[in-house]
């Protein structure tokens, strides 16, 4: 499984047709597509979807997904250093995976956690990004993620800032009982499955056992 690739939506239908290809040609079970939100400075660098585009965003991937016959789940990956008002205006009920990146204080993950309580998130939300858990009190930070079901993601794109220090804090959260999931963070079809190393990682620490299942999900729309 791949939870974790991004689309140039501008392009329109071809992306999400190829990237689902890819997916099937590699034998992944699961893709997630998860283009980015933000209302930070990003938006001037990267596609992003938003109040006009969620629609025809999520009506692509189900239009393809039900084509190809394929299990590719409709997600987003959401800034989280963005405007919170603007955050709480995204139909959450709408999406069957949700990624928050830029998780990188305690101040922020309350925030977060307090997003999730107030609103109807889908059964599958984690944080994107695996390096930014390095600053958090992980003990507080891992009672945040195990008490309100976020998954922690561990993301190959990124692994080549893992020192054993920052593998350690890892096992760290898997010892505390968090949830994993795997993605590439591809932001082009030839990186779509690359979790090889992630996968690798968690071997490292015993983690795999706490690697997301996705064998009885059923997609919601």
């Amino acid at each position: 499984m791949d939870l974790h690739v991004h689309t140039n939506f501008s392009d329109g239908n071809s992306s999400v047709k190829e990237a689902i290809q890819v997916a099937q040609a590699k034998n992944l079970i699961f893709l997630a597509i998860t283009d980015h939100f933000t209302t930070t400075w990003k938006q001037s660098v990267i596609d992003t979807i938003d109040q006009n585009n969620f629609e025809a965003y999520r009506q692509e991937i189900i239009n393809e997904r039900e084509l190809a016959r394929y299990n590719c789940l409709i997600g987003i990956e959401i800034d989280a250093g963005s405007n919170f008002n603007a955050i709480r205006q995204i139909p959450f009920n709408q999406f069957e995976i949700v990624l928050f990146e830029y998780v990188d204080s305690i101040v922020t993950i309350e925030k977060l956690e307090s997003l999730i309580q107030e609103l109807e998130l889908p059964s599958i939300t984690a944080l994107a990004h695996n390096t930014y858990f390095k600053l958090a009190n992980l003990e507080k930070l891992s009672t945040i993620l195990v008490k309100n079901n976020i998954y922690f993601e561990v993301n190959s794109r990124y692994l080549s800032h893992f020192d054993s220090n920052a593998i350690n804090r890892l096992k760290i959260l898997k010892d505390h009982g968090v949830k994993f999931t795997i993605g590439s963070d591809a932001h082009d079809k030839t990186r779509i499955g690359d979790t090889d190393l992630a996968l690798s990682l968690l071997e490292q620490i015993d983690g795999v056992e706490n690697l997301i299942d996705l064998s009885d999900y059923k997609l919601i729309f």
